[in-house]
């Protein structure tokens, strides 16, 4: 199946097999229509985005649809999740942007006319963007976030005091306070979660619905709740995070925080703000992974870290999805080998 960084490539390759005989007829008939025609680029660079909004936003008269969204219906390669995320992308966002924090390949940038926050995902090992950097350029709608077509004009400015910026500064500081808990293989929910500020463990009540009052008594009671009510609360996780606890069950319950490099993590200090949660992000305010500090040998590395006292009956868990997600893929399989039998017969 095609994941979401192979798409830019998929929609080109299509476009290419599809359209290649009409490039130039498409290329005289619509040039006229593109927004960045007359911004002066590298020729190469100016072709790239031309098929950017070639392929991502011009609707073509005679199909009603773009060449992405064809590519979209017709492709036996997409998921269901994946063809939505692909109908999003005419929805495109132009503006100056300044980039208030990056972490791993996810970028929070702000809109400056209109003071917009976006949750960016970088094109993988492309180009990293410090705070402030100001971005002139285009960005499109994809799942629970957007990604880049095309930054235009990038340049670092120390003059742009945006308070977004500071105050991410500030949690982030703040954060990082509380990865520096040093954790030994045998550390308990309860040792870690004593150390959390008050209002992470208030979120946590309010999502698992906690009505304690003393904080030791929020604290056992976060951890009967995952204890108990594990199987739904691991049932009801996005698969991607599904994949982090798997990446730290084949470790014993733990890895070191580097291994996680592809899977994003940005978790601000105050978690109510924070919405939707990023892939650790999420599994750190449900409780079911710390992030701290540990020695191997005499170095001390930051990790992932899942509780001991669920790490067992998580392990039966996962196994099971494993096995249930399998069967179902073998199932789609089956079906779609049926209907290429059927439909070439």
């Amino acid at each position: 199946m095609i994941d979401e960084d192979d798409m830019p490539q998929a929609i080109f390759d299509y476009a290419v097999a599809t359209y290649a005989k009409r490039s130039r007829e498409l290329t005289e008939k619509y040039v006229e229509e593109f927004p960045e025609r007359n911004l002066d680029l590298p020729d190469e660079a100016w072709q790239k985005n031309f098929l950017c909004w070639l392929f991502y936003e011009k609707v073509l008269p005679e199909t009603g649809k773009t060449i992405a969204e064809e590519f979209a219906e017709q492709s036996t390669e997409l998921t269901p999740d994946m063809k939505k995320n692909v109908m999003q992308m005419r929805n495109m966002v132009r503006s100056d942007f300044v980039v208030i924090s990056e972490k791993g390949d996810m970028m929070k940038i702000k809109d400056m006319k209109n003071k917009t926050v976006y949750n960016v995902k970088r094109v993988k090992d492309s180009q990293r963007y410090p705070p402030n950097t100001l971005i002139i350029g285009r960005i499109h709608p994809f799942g629970d976030h957007y990604r880049t077509t095309g930054f235009l004009l990038i340049r670092t400015t120390p003059l742009i005091l945006d308070p977004d910026i500071l105050m991410h500064a500030f949690e982030n500081n703040q954060v990082e306070r509380f990865e520096d808990i040093q954790l030994r293989k045998s550390s308990t929910f309860q040792s870690v979660m004593n150390k959390y500020p008050s209002h992470w463990i208030d979120s946590m009540c309010n999502h698992y619905h906690i009505k304690q009052k003393v904080k030791k008594d929020k604290i056992r009671a976060i951890e009967n709740t995952l204890m108990s009510d594990l199987p739904r609360i691991i049932q009801d996780l996005p698969e991607k995070c599904k994949d982090v606890l798997q990446l730290c069950m084949k470790n014993d319950g733990f890895i070191k925080y580097g291994m996680l490099k592809d899977y994003d993590d940005d978790l601000g200090f105050f978690w109510e703000k924070q919405t939707p949660a990023s892939t650790i992000g999420e599994l750190r305010q449900k409780g079911l992974l710390f992030v701290g500090k540990m020695g191997f040998g005499d170095r001390n590395y930051k990790i992932a870290f899942i509780p001991v006292e669920i790490r067992d009956d998580l392990k039966d868990l996962l196994v099971s999805e494993q096995k249930t997600s399998q069967t179902k893929k073998d199932v789609n399989e089956g079906k779609n080998s049926i209907y290429k039998r059927a439909l070439y017969r």
